[in-house]
């Protein structure tokens, strides 16, 4: 199993990021991401995003998104996590706004690994005293070390 420390640095983060929709928090979470060096092609990640999102939200309740899409030009597994300033409509399963941003992007042959982050975030975000620490971090190293403390 993938670490969060192996696809997950302070830089590809950041919290009270003022998106006032979808697709600019969208956006931001793909910018973030090429932080990482492993996106070399930010608008063709973009256009993966923007097509997961078409397929249903990846808005999992209770405030989550977690957006995802494996792509050609992505070498390694990276993430990004945004906490928006103000929660947004993400046309979540549960139809409330989004204020927390977990954004993954992987190579596209990679879909075992995929898959089990993907699990490892959902089990994660599904407690409720995590939300509320993401929510809570003072700023993006706290929230970063916050996942990676549950490495």
């Amino acid at each position: 199993m993938i670490n969060f420390s192996s696809i997950l640095k302070v830089s590809n983060a950041a919290v009270d990021v003022d998106s006032r929709t979808k697709d600019d928090a969208l956006s931001f979470a793909v910018d973030l991401a090429c932080k990482s060096g492993a996106v070399p092609n930010r608008d063709k990640l973009l256009v993966e995003i923007r097509a997961r999102e078409t397929l249903s939200s990846t808005g999992i309740g209770e405030g989550v998104a977690v957006p995802h899409a494996l792509c050609d030009s992505i070498t390694q597994t990276v993430l990004s996590v945004v906490r928006l300033a103000r929660p947004i409509d993400f046309a979540a399963v549960d139809s409330k706004p989004v204020d927390l941003i977990f954004l993954m992007a992987g190579p596209r042959g990679d879909t075992a690994n995929h898959l089990k982050i993907l699990s490892k975030l959902a089990r994660l975000l599904h407690d409720a005293d995590f939300r509320n620490a993401a929510r809570a971090a003072k700023d993006s190293e706290a929230l970063v070390h916050l996942l990676l403390g549950k490495d």
